[in-house]
């Protein structure tokens, strides 16, 4: 299974706040925290938890992988934004056609399900105007 057809059996969770998917979030996931658990599954990346700014750490400058053109984005890519790539905000896959999916639409006040009020989500990249890296495994 590729990290965008993993991403999207997420659609439809509810966006928590430092969410993982597990139990104890309701089920729900953060932007890192949605990314994070595809990368895993995909054995890419061990368990853990980070920030989108150290997913891309991780993954641009300990395992080579390289920045794609904007607007050349793939299915895999991961998706980063921010004001640069030192100020990575969020995080989100992409799924080709433009599309991405990410858990977006909430903030620190969603901590449970009830109170979430984003989701993960099937997107166009182009809603978010930050995109400052598209990292492409090699």
């Amino acid at each position: 299974m590729t990290i965008s057809e993993y991403a999207l059996k997420f659609v439809g969770r509810p966006y928590i706040w430092g969410g993982d998917g597990s139990g104890k979030c309701g089920g729900g996931f953060d932007c890192s925290g949605l990314v994070l658990e595809c990368l895993w599954a995909c054995g890419i990346l061990p368990k853990g938890d980070m920030t989108a700014q150290g997913i891309y750490d991780i993954l641009y400058r300990q395992l080579g992988w390289y920045n794609s053109s904007k607007g050349k984005e793939k299915p895999d890519d991961i998706l980063f934004f921010g004001k640069d790539t030192k100020h990575i905000t969020h995080v989100a896959i992409c799924i080709g056609d433009g599309l991405m999916v990410e858990a977006g639409g909430g903030g620190s006040k969603c901590k449970t399900p009830v109170t979430s009020t984003g989701m993960v989500w099937v997107r166009p990249i182009a809603w978010r105007s930050n995109l400052v890296a598209a990292l492409r495994e090699q």
